[in-house]
């Protein structure tokens, strides 16, 4: 294997369409992110020691909408399939870093339990830094091991999972040696399989369902239901009006003495139906059911 990517590097190094190549990277980032349609958008961006006028760089797979940009924005650069793979060649520019945008379909695959994402990078340049991320789709997660993934989630396992608070990714960060291959595999699905949302929306109408009952059979008890006397009845009916009302204007309101409103309120309050609160020489009731 160690022979087969020395013979790579090698091979790149001499190619004459690749001779262009700065002879080293500063910083080498790339972003990548998975679409839920399986789309995947790419953003790579280099930057050098110096100031380059010319850029060569291949990706080892077709790609689309392909945008190059520097510090003073966009280059014009040229760019074709070469070996089942996309070859960027620019010149005519003054810049210490490269930004590089595309798209490209056909690196997921999709099994009936998880997908799975794979990749190859490759450092063919000397490189200081070397950072990539794979973001997954929104409402995705990483599979879980199970008797169906009986390897790792993601790999290399050196990555880190982590998030951006809408999405997941993993990280990788280096400080790679010439040559070094990079083999991406991540093992992904949905937050919620469409089973599982099935039974969460069974749950939820049981839930709600339970819920109405309740509140039906804990309506409050009509005042015939308590066992009350007339008067009684013509107490909490007019208090039922109005929720809180002195115990002077029930009085009036229902015809009966003071002495006789005393009693039946006391009787009221001791079984849990209204609340006397002292005012001055007064009290005031208010209804509690």
């Amino acid at each position: 294997m160690k022979r087969i990517i020395i013979l790579l590097v090698i091979f790149l190094l001499v190619s004459p369409v690749l001779g262009d190549l700065p002879t080293k990277y500063r910083d080498y980032n790339i972003s990548v992110e998975i679409q839920e349609n399986g789309l995947i958008k790419e953003n790579i961006t280099i930057s050098f020691p110096e100031n380059i006028d010319k850029f060569n760089y291949y990706i080892i797979h077709p790609v689309n909408d392909l945008k190059i940009f520097s510090d003073s924005g966009r280059i014009p650069c040229e760019w074709k399939y070469v070996r089942a793979g996309t070859l960027i060649s620019c010149k005519n520019f003054n810049s210490s870093k490269i930004n590089i945008l595309f798209e490209y379909h056909g690196l997921i695959t999709h099994t009936q339990y998880y997908n799975v994402f794979s990749s190859r990078y490759i450092i063919s340049t000397p490189t200081d830094y070397f950072n990539l991320k794979v973001f997954l789709p929104k409402g995705y997660i990483l599979a879980k091991q199970d008797e169906y993934l009986t390897q790792p989630s993601y790999y290399p396992i050196e990555g880190v999972q982590k998030t951006d608070g809408r999405t997941i990714y993993i990280e990788w960060n280096t400080t790679p040696k010439l040559g070094e291959v990079y083999d991406i595999s991540i093992f992904y699905e949905p937050a919620l399989r469409s089973d599982q949302f099935a039974v969460m929306i069974f749950t939820i109408l049981i839930i709600v369902a339970i819920f109405i009952i309740f509140i039906f059979f804990k309506r409050s008890p009509k005042i015939e239901e308590y066992g009350l006397t007339p008067d009684e009845r013509r107490f909490l009916e007019v208090l039922t009006k109005e929720k809180n009302l002195s115990q002077r204007k029930i009085a009036r309101k229902i015809n009966l003495s003071k002495a006789q409103t005393s009693r039946i309120a006391k009787s009221l309050e001791k079984r849990g139906l209204i609340e006397r609160k002292r005012k001055g020489r007064n009290y005031e009731i208010i209804l509690k059911k």
